[in-house]
C-alpha cells in the first residue's frame, strides 16, 4: 500500500483537484445517464401507447364503417328489386356495393342460412386487384347465429382467410327476408398498412397463453421463416422488444389478438446520447484542470519548501539562521510565526534539559544524572562507594506540619549536603532519598564526619525538629558485572536493613538479597499454595498428667512446597499477616483440622484438637460463623475443638474480643489463652475473658530443672488459674524432671518434645500405637 501513499503537499493538492474533478464528472455523467434513462423510458412508452391508440382506432373505425355500410346497403331498393330476379344480376350489383368501400368480401345470405351470394377480391400475378365468386356460395354459412346481430361486427374464417366481417339484415316492410354483409381481409397488406401508420411492427396472431398462430404481419416472412419467434417477441424474456397485445375477438373459442412490436434497438437509435463527444469533453476538463492544479500547487509549496529546509537546519541544531518568504501575507506571517518558534525552542531546550537532570525542588541532580554519573565511573574502572541516604520521619513531618513544611525541610538537608567538604556528588531521587557518590576509601570515619555535618535542628512554628538520618552502602568493587541500577538497588536494600535494625548506616551483604528474594517468592506464592491444598497439618500431642494420657494435641500448620520442600511457619505467618491472607489460612487449618477429628473419632480415637486463631479472626464476625457451620455441619461435640488465641490478640480490643469469645463459648467451643505471660493482660482483664484454659508460654518452662524463679512464675500461674477455675497447658517440656513437677503441681496438660514433637496425622497414629502413654479413646 506504501506505493499509493501520497507524501508531497504539491501531489496532495493536485490529487484534491482531481478528486473533486472526477466527483463533479462522475456526477454529471450519472446525471446525463439518468435522464437518458428516464429519457428512453418516455419515448418507448409514449410510442408504444400512441402506436396502440392510432392501431384502435384505425381497427375500430373499419367496424364501424363496415357496419354502416352494411346497414346502408340492406336498405338500398335497388340491391332488394334484383334479390329475386336472376343470381347474375344481384352479383354485378352487390359488386357494385362492394366496390364503393373496396370491401375484400361481399355477401348474401338468405333465412336459411345458404349463402346465394359471395364475392371475393384476390391478387393477380401483376398484383392488381380482381374479384370472384366465392368457394362459399350455394354453401350454408357455417357461423354462429350472433354474427346475424344488427350492426355486429365480427371476425370470421373463410375460405381459409380471416375477415373482419358486419352483417345486416334485408327487410321487406318488417319481415327479415335475408342478410347482407361485407368484410376486410385482415392480411399482410392491413398488418403493413397499419405499421405504416403507427410506426411499430403489427402481426394478428390466433389463440391463448403460450399457444399462438401467426395469421399475418408487417414481417411475416421474418416470422413465419423463424428468424423472430412471435412467441419470443410476446413473451420477451431478454428484454429486446417493447410491445402490447391488442384483443380483436374470438374465432371458434380462439382469441384473436393484434401484437404491436417494435425492438428497443431501432426506437432508441434516434434518441441515443453522443457519449463519445461526452468523453473527449471529460477528458479535455481534467486536462485543463491538472494543468491548473499544478500551477496553485507549486505557488502554494514553494515557501513550505523553505520551511522545510530550515527546520532541516534546526533538527542538526543550527539556530542561527532565519528565514524569509515572499508571498501571500499569510505565508509571510507564517515564516515570522516560525522565526520567533526557534528562538522559543532554543529556550525552552535549555530549560527541558536541566528538568530532564535536575530535581525540581532542590535543584540537584536526579537520577537520570546519576545513571550517567555511575555509568561514567564504571567505564573509567573507578572504585567508589555509593551511598543512599535519607532522614527518618518525613512521612511524620509532612502529615503533622504540612506539605511546605516538608519541602523546607527537603531544601534544608539538600542545601547541607552541599556544603559538607568531603568531595561527595550528591543526587536527589526525591522526598527524603538522596544518593551521594565517593571515592573509595575507609567507611566509618565518612560516615561518622558526614552524619556529624548533617545532624541539624530545624525550628518550624514553635516545633524543634531534631533529623536522624539512614545510610545505606554499596561498594562498586564487590558489584563490578552488574548493571550500574544494581549499584542502586544493592545500596537501597542495606539503607532499608540500616532503617529496619535502627542502625545509623548499614553495608550492603549479599545475604540481605537472599532472604529478600526468599520472602518474596513466598509471598507471591502463598496464595496459590492455600487455593491449591499445598498446606499440611502436623499434630503435636499433650499429655493428660492426671492419668497420663494423650487426650489432645495442637495442629500446626507446614508448608510442603513442590519445590522449597516443607517450609515451617515461621517462615509463612508473618507474609500471610501483611499479605491479608491470614483469614484465609486460618480457615484451611480449621477445615483440615476438623475434617482431621471426624476421621480419628471414626477410628476410635477421642482426642480434642487445638487450632491457632489470630487477632484478625477474633475481629472478624465472620470467621466465628464459618467455625460454628463446620461443628453443626459434622456434629461435633462440645470442647471437640479448643480455639487457642495469643494474649495480644486480646488486648487489641478487648471488648470486642470478649464478644467474640463469649459467642463463640455459648456454641460449645473450647477456649485457651496462648502463650500467657509474654503480653500485656492484666488480672481484670483476664477475669473478664469467658476461656477455659492458660497455656504457659515455653520461656518460663524450659528450664524449670534449673531455675527456681521459672518455678514461682509457674507455680504462681497454676495456682492463679485454678481459682479462677481454669485448666492450664504447659509447653516446651524437654526433660522427665520438669514433666514430673508440673504432675506435682496438678498442671492439667502437658506439651513438648520431651513427649512428642509435632507429626504427620499418618506418623502420629503410628506413634501412639507404640507410645508408653496411654490413648484417649471413644466409648463404645
Amino acid at each position: 500500500m506504501s506505493f499509493f501513499k501520497i507524501r508531497s503537499i504539491q501531489s496532495k493538492i493536485l490529487s484534491l483537484f482531481l478528486f473533486l474533478l472526477l466527483i463533479v464528472q462522475l456526477v454529471s455523467f450519472f446525471s446525463t445517464f439518468q435522464a437518458s434513462k428516464q429519457l428512453e423510458t418516455i419515448q418507448l412508452t409514449n410510442r408504444l401507447s400512441n402506436a396502440k391508440d392510432v392501431f384502435e382506432t384505425q381497427f375500430s373505425n373499419r367496424s364501424y364503417y363496415l357496419s354502416a355500410f352494411a346497414e346502408t346497403a340492406a336498405k338500398d331498393y335497388g340491391l332488394k328489386s334484383v334479390l329475386r330476379e336472376d343470381n347474375k344480376s344481384f352479383l354485378v350489383a352487390l359488386n357494385n356495393h362492394r366496390k364503393r368501400i373496396n370491401s375484400d368480401l361481399a355477401m348474401a345470405i338468405d333465412n336459411d342460412g345458404l349463402v346465394f351470394a359471395q364475392l371475393v377480391t384476390y391478387k393477380t400475378p401483376q398484383g392488381k386487384t380482381k374479384v370472384r365468386i366465392g368457394k362459399g356460395q350455394g354453401a350454408y354459412f357455417g357461423q354462429d347465429r350472433e354474427l346475424f346481430a344488427e350492426a355486429n361486427t365480427q371476425l370470421v374464417k373463410l375460405n381459409e382467410q380471416l375477415y373482419q366481417l358486419s352483417l345486416a339484415p334485408i327487410k321487406s316492410g318488417s319481415r327479415n327476408i335475408g342478410w347482407i354483409g361485407f368484410g376486410y381481409l385482415i392480411d399482410a397488406e392491413l398488418a403493413m398498412e397499419l405499421a405504416n401508420l403507427t410506426d411499430v411492427n403489427v402481426a394478428f396472431v390466433l389463440g391463448e397463453n403460450d399457444d399462438k398462430q401467426l395469421i399475418a404481419a408487417d414481417q411475416y416472412e421474418r416470422l413465419n421463416k423463424g428468424n423472430i419467434a412471435i412467441e419470443s417477441v410476446i413473451a420477451n424474456p431478454a428484454g429486446d422488444y417493447v410491445r402490447e397485445l391488442v384483443p380483436l375477438g374470438q374465432l371458434a373459442e380462439q382469441g384473436i389478438s393484434a401484437v404491436l412490436y417494435k425492438s428497443k434497438a431501432d426506437l432508441l437509435a434516434s434518441i441515443g446520447v453522443e457519449w463519445l463527444r461526452l468523453a473527449l469533453l471529460i477528458a479535455l476538463t481534467v486536462a485543463l484542470s491538472v494543468v491548473g492544479a499544478i500551477a496553485i500547487a507549486r505557488g502554494i509549496t514553494l515557501p513550505i519548501k523553505q520551511l522545510v529546509s530550515q527546520v532541516k537546519l534546526i533538527s542538526q541544531g543550527n539556530y542561527d539562521q532565519s528565514v524569509e518568504v515572499d508571498g501571500s501575507k499569510e505565508l509571510k506571517q507564517l515564516s515570522d510565526e516560525f522565526n520567533q518558534m526557534t528562538d522559543a525552542v532554543v529556550s525552552r531546550e535549555q530549560t527541558i534539559s536541566f528538568q530532564a537532570f535536575h530535581d525540581p525542588l532542590s535543584h540537584l541532580p536526579n537520577r537520570n544524572s546519576l545513571l550517567k554519573a555511575l555509568s561514567k565511573r564504571k567505564h573509567a574502572q573507578q572504585d567508589f562507594l555509593v551511598i543512599q541516604l535519607c532522614y527518618l520521619g518525613a512521612e511524620d513531618i509532612t502529615d503533622t506540619l504540612g506539605y511546605q513544611v516538608g519541602d523546607d525541610v527537603i531544601n534544608e538537608v539538600a542545601e547541607r549536603i552541599v556544603k559538607t567538604n568531603l568531595g561527595l556528588s550528591c543526587f536527589h531521587l526525591g522526598g527524603e532519598n538522596f544518593v551521594l557518590l565517593a571515592d573509595m576509601q575507609d567507611i566509618a570515619p565518612l560516615v561518622e564526619q558526614l552524619l556529624a555535618e548533617l545532624t541539624i535542628r530545624c525550628q518550624y512554628e514553635n516545633i524543634s525538629l531534631h533529623l536522624q538520618f539512614a545510610l545505606g552502602i554499596a561498594i562498586s568493587t564487590l558489584h563490578n558485572g552488574g548493571q550500574e541500577t544494581e549499584l542502586l538497588q544493592k545500596s537501597n536494600v542495606a539503607l532499608q536493613h540500616a532503617k529496619k535494625n535502627k542502625k545509623p548506616y548499614q553495608v550492603y551483604d549479599p545475604q540481605f538479597d537472599q532472604n529478600a528474594v526468599e520472602r518474596l517468592f513466598l509471598t507471591n506464592s502463598l496464595k496459590q499454595a492455600i487455593e491449591q491444598d499445598e498446606l499440611t497439618l502436623f499434630y503435636q500431642p499433650k499429655l493428660r498428667l492426671s492419668d497420663m494420657t494423650i487426650s489432645h494435641v495442637e495442629a500446626l500448620v507446614r508448608w510442603q512446597h513442590p519445590e522449597k520442600g516443607l517450609i515451617p511457619p515461621d517462615a509463612f505467618i508473618s507474609i500471610a499477616e501483611k499479605t491479608g491472607q491470614m483469614d484465609a489460612l486460618t480457615r484451611w487449618v480449621t477445615q483440615a483440622a476438623v475434617n482431621q477429628y471426624v476421621s480419628w473419632q471414626q477410628k476410635g480415637l477421642d482426642i480434642n484438637i487445638a487450632i491457632n486463631i489470630s487477632a484478625a479472626n477474633i475481629m472478624d464476625k465472620s470467621y466465628p460463623d464459618f467455625v460454628i457451620d463446620l461443628k453443626q455441619a459434622h456434629q461435633l461435640s462440645d470442647n471437640a475443638i479448643t480455639l487457642e488465641v495469643t494474649e495480644e490478640a486480646v488486648v487489641e480490643d478487648a471488648e470486642q474480643a470478649t464478644a467474640i469469645l463469649c459467642y463463640l463459648r455459648e456454641h460449645g467451643f473450647k477456649l485457651s489463652i496462648d502463650d500467657y505471660g509474654t503480653g500485656y493482660s492484666s488480672l481484670a482483664q483476664l477475669k473478664q475473658l469467658p476461656v477455659h484454659e492458660l497455656k504457659i508460654d515455653r520461656s518460663f518452662v524450659q528450664h524449670l530443672s534449673t531455675d527456681e524463679s521459672d518455678k514461682i512464675i509457674v507455680r504462681s500461674t497454676l495456682e492463679l488459674a485454678h481459682n479462677m477455675g481454669l485448666s492450664v497447658v504447659a509447653e516446651g517440656i524437654e526433660d522427665e524432671t520438669a514433666l514430673l513437677w508440673l504432675k506435682a503441681q496438678n498442671c492439667q496438660l502437658a506439651q513438648g518434645y520431651f513427649i512428642s514433637k509435632p507429626l504427620p496425622a499418618d506418623v502420629f497414629e503410628q506413634w501412639i500405637d507404640n507410645t508408653p502413654y496411654q490413648i484417649s479413646r471413644t466409648k463404645n
